[in-house]
């Protein structure tokens, strides 16, 4: 090798650590998938290096199947399967094969999340086994706006610190249930779990059972446990609107409602709880007014309603014990975070949480609309408004809710889902200009406004767009419909107001 050589190389080798040293250090909170989807966007920009800790000793949150619960991990039972379909749930930058099943068991959203991951080289930015201790502003905070983060490595139990010039936090909401607690409970000889803890069906079998709470998690288990149980009662306060995944003429539900001329709304979804109620395999009753040695009694009866076990299907509340005290505010029951990932009182837009939200709608793409605009505020390309108005916009969102949902400490952070996307999206320039559109790409303009709300669109323009959004967007349908026909899509009209928009533009001339 030439001496010219070996001195190119040698440089190259230089500057690339150069361009290292200079990147920023991002600390992600998190090894679920929108963890790890964080990284896969800081990635894109060049100009970090992000570090992941991931507390258990696998990646993917929630839907990484374990047997065993833990304390502030999610947890799935073996027949979970997704609540949004293939198409409307996707990342924007890589929809699901056509082979993919519309709603996806647990185990064929990990292997594509996988695919993902290693796509993006992500894996070699996530610490195994790593448990956040704390994270408090460093002492030149109020000029550099870093953090320092410290860990614990749980196979070691060695403590490490280390500073980064930002630190996003996705740990999720879902994962530190609420266990409420009712007259004479201490005296019940049966068992008493919440579903976070709910894995196999088989100790139920020729059990009564309770299933207090009718969300989709209480739905999922009175179902699941009515397949073995010898009775199952499902207990609820105010009752919930429940719809199949299976919407018109065999179509996915949200394929058919998530669309900007539609208003959202706020189902618990099961596909089977009709029969079960139907047939008597699931009985509904009122709340539970409070329990006896052998079961319960429910409110309005004034008999013992004999039960072995009761499954608590209440829901979670949130926690992030990690963080340094006034970071995050709750004032009379409402979270102060601007867009639902900024604390207002912060000076610097250096730390934001990520899927720390309840969207009418999928989660995914919400989480990851969060990550590409908290990417945009760390690189300084987008700036974050005045206290009074990031207060101003949580006040009107808390208020909002307060008339559309019933009270609980996770008021604040429901969203709508096109109309938050689209707000996201409007931050950093990726929102679809459909007035250019309109006049450019009319084929294109009509999916957007009338077919469903799909992620790809926020990839046709901004930071990072896609060539292949507009293709993935036109496409959609026919992997959707391949599942379920094994072939494309034909060329159908089911929208009224698609056809009526079609007939009149071609009336003019224009299409």
């Amino acid at each position: 090798m030439s001496h010219r050589n070996i001195y190119f190389q040698h440089n190259t080798v230089t500057n690339h650590r150069m361009m290292e040293s200079f990147k920023k250090k991002i600390a992600v909170l998190g090894g679920g998938v929108t963890g790890l989807a964080t990284v896969a966007i800081l990635k894109e920009e060049n100009c970090f290096e992000p570090v992941c800790f991931e507390k258990t000793s696998n990646y993917g949150g929630t839907w990484c199947y374990r047997e065993e619960t833990e304390e502030g991990v999610g947890s799935i039972m073996p027949t979970t399967y997704l609540n949004h379909s293939k198409e409307m749930g996707a990342l924007s930058n890589f929809p699901p094969p056509k082979e993919c099943n519309n709603f996806m068991r647990h185990q064929e959203l990990y292997q594509h999340a996988t695919e993902y991951l290693k796509k993006n080289d992500v894996f070699r930015h996530v610490r195994y086994n790593t448990e956040v201790l704390n994270v408090k502003k460093s002492p030149d905070y109020d000029e550099t706006g870093r953090w320092v983060v410290t860990v614990k490595d749980r196979i070691t139990n060695e403590i490490t610190t280390d500073v980064y010039d930002g630190v996003l936090v996705c740990t999720g909401h879902m994962n530190r249930p609420i266990m409420p607690t009712y007259p004479g409970q201490e005296q019940f000889k049966g068992k008493i779990l919440h579903s976070h803890s709910l894995k196999q069906v088989s100790p139920y079998q020729g059990k009564n059972i309770v299933v207090v709470g009718m969300g989709c998690s209480g739905l999922d288990a009175a179902v699941e446990t009515s397949n073995v149980a010898k009775q199952v009662y499902l207990s609820t306060r105010s009752g919930a609107h429940i719809i199949s995944r299976l919407g018109y003429r065999g179509l996915p539900y949200d394929h058919l409602l998530i669309r900007r001329y539609l208003y959202s709304l706020d189902p618990s979804l099961n596909d089977h709880i009709g029969s079960k109620l139907m047939s008597g395999h699931v009985i509904m009753k009122p709340n539970v007014k409070c329990f006896t040695e052998d079961g319960v009694i429910f409110e309005g009866d004034s008999e013992v309603t004999q039960v072995d076990s009761v499954i608590m299907a209440t829901g979670y509340t949130w926690a992030f014990p990690f963080l340094e005290e006034g970071i995050l505010e709750q004032e009379n029951g409402r979270i102060n975070l601007y867009k639902c990932m900024y604390p207002p009182e912060l000076p610097h837009g250096t730390l934001g949480f990520i899927g720390f939200i309840i969207p009418v709608g999928p989660g995914f793409p919400t989480g990851e609309i969060q990550c590409r605009w908290a990417v945009q505020v760390l690189a300084g390309k987008c700036k974050l408004p005045s206290k009074a108005k990031m207060y101003a916009d949580i006040k009107k969102r808390y208020e909002t809710n307060i008339k559309r949902y019933k009270p609980n400490d996770k008021m604040s952070i429901r969203v709508d889902y096109t109309q938050y996307c689209d707000d996201l999206a409007s931050q950093f320039g990726a929102k679809p200009n459909f007035l250019k559109l309109f006049f450019t790409d009319l084929p294109l303009f009509t999916k957007l406004i009338f077919g469903p709300i799909l992620s790809y669109q926020y990839r046709l323009q901004g930071p990072h767009a896609w060539e292949g959004a507009r293709e993935a967007i036109m496409t959609s349908e026919d992997r959707m419909l391949f599942p379920l026909t094994k072939r494309k899509a034909d060329k159908r009209r089911d929208n009224i107001f698609e056809i009526l928009f079609q007939r009149i533009i071609k009336f003019f001339g224009i299409l």
